[in-house]
């Protein structure tokens, strides 16, 4: 097992779930555990009661160490799919039922429906670059429509009115500042104080955004799904916001493209952002900004290693180093 944060369930497990949810009469005929994630154990499922298959998502069981903002996540997940399934034709999975009682298992889950695309991540690699400009486009279009939900606060969801931020500046400073907390708890060694360094000499860029948007912030190739359309692809649907936040929809473009170091090597999506989102253009402001979220998403990936098997932490933890170094640079040089 890669991440000790999987909760795996035995197959009566699972079926005494499936009829507490859906009823005796709800037989279950297959269980196949999905191996793609790093967090949750996640298992598809054929029963009676449905004509295609279903999901069910199994939380982190208590005492497992995690990060800050990883904590008790899942609920933000599920009420995530229900105001974009309200207010978006963003193409998510249908939340079927939920458990947030720690009742029948330890844990927090729930069920939705499966999709039956691959993910863009394996898709891409047989596709022609006409087909997968057209993908990137769409996707694009799919983040402005996101985006367009907004809060009254900015940060992560959270009850907590301290945690509830009037600026984006503050409430960035403040995830920030708790991750690098976290990182040096964990025994992570980053260069702390180059971290900072950047972030007082380029926080003021954040300053500039006063509406709350939702950032998916793990909007990877894995958690893209797509299918055959025709001669080319579509969006089936979008996986995975239990980590969203409320901020700023630049924010999106580091976890959609977690190996581009510039954004601008990634025009399809670029072009389809600007024109859906209405921008004229993507500024040196813009890129700078880009360039604080993607240290970002690069801190938590070296900080979240210490939860993973020693080959695969080592190899994520000395890539994610790299990426920190390599934005650091990008920082400093403008």
């Amino acid at each position: 097992m890669k991440s000790r944060t999987k909760n795996h369930l035995d197959e009566a497990t699972i079926r005494t779930l499936v009829r507490e949810q859906f009823g005796r009469e709800c037989r279950v005929t297959g269980v196949t555990e999905l191996e793609g994630g790093m967090f949750n154990a996640i298992y598809r499922i054929k029963c009676t009661a449905f004509d295609r298959d279903i999901v069910l998502k199994v939380g982190v069981r208590p005492g497992i160490p995690l990060l800050t903002y990883e904590r008790d996540i899942m609920p933000v997940e599920v009420e995530a799919y229900h105001l974009i399934s309200k207010r978006t034709t963003v193409p998510v999975p249908q939340v079927l039922a939920h458990d947030f009682s720690r009742t029948l298992i330890d844990a927090n889950y729930f069920f939705m429906t499966a999709l039956d695309g691959v993910p863009l991540s394996k898709a891409s690699r047989r596709m022609s670059p006409e087909n997968l400009a057209q993908v990137k486009v769409k996707l694009a279009e799919y983040l402005v429509q996101l985006h367009g939900i907004t809060n009254t606060y900015f940060g992560y969801p959270t009850d907590d009115p301290a945690l509830r931020y009037a600026t984006w500046h503050e409430a960035f400073l403040s995830m920030f500042e708790q991750l690098l907390r976290d990182a040096r708890d964990h025994g992570i060694r980053l260069p702390f104080l180059s971290i900072e360094r950047a972030l007082e000499r380029h926080g003021e860029l954040l300053d500039a955004l006063e509406r709350p948007c939702l950032v998916d912030f793990d909007c990877h190739e894995g958690n893209v799904f797509v299918r055959r359309s025709g001669t080319g692809y579509a969006i089936e649907g979008i996986l995975d916001f239990e980590r969203m936040f409320w901020g700023d929809p630049i924010a999106d473009f580091p976890t959609a493209f977690v190996f581009c170091d510039d954004i601008r090597e990634e025009p399809d999506f670029l072009k389809g952002f600007l024109a859906a989102s209405g921008r004229r253009e993507f500024t040196r402001d813009d890129d700078r900004r880009y360039q604080l979220y993607r240290l970002y998403i690069a801190t938590i990936m070296a900080a979240e290693t210490f939860r993973y098997d020693r080959m695969y932490g080592t190899a994520q933890r000395i890539w994610a180093k790299a990426q920190v170094r390599k934005c650091l640079g990008n920082l400093d040089a403008q």
